[in-house]
């Protein structure tokens, strides 16, 4: 996911500054708008480079700097020439973008089921952590026969990979009531009959 934020350079003398972005600033910007993005990620800073000249569709890197130790890349990219940047972060084995992860799960779900699915996972940023693991949500639901996909779990293998498998649930079968008394009563007395089972691991 791409965001974008608009900084103009900050010198005040007369020795070209004017034509350099605030890279201090844009990292500054950077990290406060990970941080709000985040799920429990805590940065030390953004490093971006110094003496940057404005030109459009010119390049360079910054670097996260997590606390308490980790280091990720972020992507700068400026729109035109005058400072307005877009910037990305690219999963790593460090932090995981999960807009990124979210596109995959749905491409990944397409190939396997034959059916389009709206992944959620939560917070746009968090820690690669091998060996953990964390739920997507399949938004809405996608039904297979008598069952229903609502959940995605993730696994982070020891290297950093990414596994998935879905939770599927079963859907109870319709009953027919004439009567609407009845129909109350045994809606009211229903207690809820979709019970989870976990289908068998699939590695993706």
């Amino acid at each position: 996911m791409i965001r974008g934020i608009v900084l103009l350079g900050s010198c005040l003398t007369l020795t070209g500054c004017f034509n350099r972005l605030d890279t201090i600033a844009i990292g500054q910007e950077i990290e406060a708008e990970i941080e709000s993005q985040s799920r429990r990620l805590s940065l030390a800073e953004v490093r971006c480079p110094t003496n940057v000249a404005k030109q459009s569709g010119a390049y360079f890197r910054c670097v996260g700097y997590l606390r308490p130790e980790g280091e990720f890349t972020i992507n700068v990219v400026q729109q035109d020439a005058q400072g307005s940047i877009a910037w990305d972060v690219p999963s790593s084995a460090v932090i995981l973008n999960m807009a990124k992860v979210e596109d995959t799960l749905q491409q990944d779900f397409a190939q396997a089921f034959a059916k389009r699915a709206n992944v959620d996972c939560g917070a746009l940023y968090r820690l690669n952590q091998p060996g953990t693991e964390f739920e997507c949500e399949v938004v809405g639901g996608v039904v297979l026969d008598a069952e229903q996909i609502m959940t995605l779990v993730v696994k982070v293998d020891p290297d950093g990979n990414l596994n998935w498998y879905e939770v599927r649930e079963a859907i109870a079968p319709a009953t027919n009531v004439s009567n609407p008394t009845e129909a109350t009563d045994s809606a009211t007395a229903a207690t809820p009959s979709a019970t989870p089972t976990d289908a068998a691991p699939a590695q993706r």
